[in-house]
């Protein structure tokens, strides 16, 4: 912001929401290959070996009639078979739909909370490190928990591949499973170890990241 005065709420919102789905749209696809090569390098034709090419191979031709030493791949829709046909690397932003809708209060929240609370906090005080890495870490929180309904669904997604392989889940489908197997508890497995990467990791984050435009006088 221009200005400390010309902070408000909304914006530090908008200007989270903004940084996180821009950079989200970068560093999806290997996102998506992470996932990839934990779920299923048991199911790959040679896992001794050339791991990571693999499996990019296998999502590159996900769709398609061909497949690599006989692995399974999902079978799409009239519509999106020509969709993935004519744009192939789209194959990589599997459920990246329901990261951006995700990554919108996330971001948000996270960056709303931080500014929030150092201004509730500290006032026009500088806060310590010990206080960064407070404010950090609640805001983490915040944002883990707003967002995480929206993890569990691109997990799922991200695997449907594997899972189902001779149909291409969309996200309408996911959300039905997720609330058939579990109710709205399902949306939320897993989320104490999700506070277990997350908290660490925001609070380290923004700590480090007041310290060093203490370090650059910005």
């Amino acid at each position: 912001m221009p200005t400390r005065t010309s902070e408000t709420n909304v914006r530090r919102f908008l200007a989270g929401s903004l940084s996180g789905t821009t950079s989200v749209l970068f560093t999806y696809p290997l996102e998506l290959i992470r996932v990839r090569l934990a779920y299923q390098t048991h199911r790959l034709p040679s896992p001794s070996h050339n791991i990571l090419l693999q499996t990019v191979s296998l999502i590159y031709r996900e769709g398609s009639s061909a497949s690599i030493s006989h692995a399974p791949v999902p079978v799409p829709s009239p519509k999106q078979s020509r969709i993935f046909t004519s744009f192939p690397l789209l194959k990589f932003y599997r459920g990246f739909s329901v990261t951006i809708l995700g990554m919108i209060p996330y971001s948000g929240t996270s960056f709303l909370a931080w500014d929030f609370l150092r201004a509730k906090w500290f006032g026009s005080r500088p806060p310590s490190r010990v206080g960064n890495l407070a404010i950090g870490a609640v805001s983490g929180v915040l944002g883990q928990t707003v967002s995480y309904p929206f993890e569990v669904v691109r997990r799922r997604m991200q695997i449907g591949g594997l899972t189902q392989p001779d149909r291409w889940v969309g996200w309408r489908e996911t959300v039905k499973t997720v609330w058939r197997d579990g109710g709205w508890r399902g949306f939320y497995v897993g989320l104490s170890i999700g506070y277990l990467k997350v908290v660490p990791m925001t609070a380290v984050s923004f700590a480090v990241w007041e310290e060093m435009k203490r370090v650059l006088v910005v």
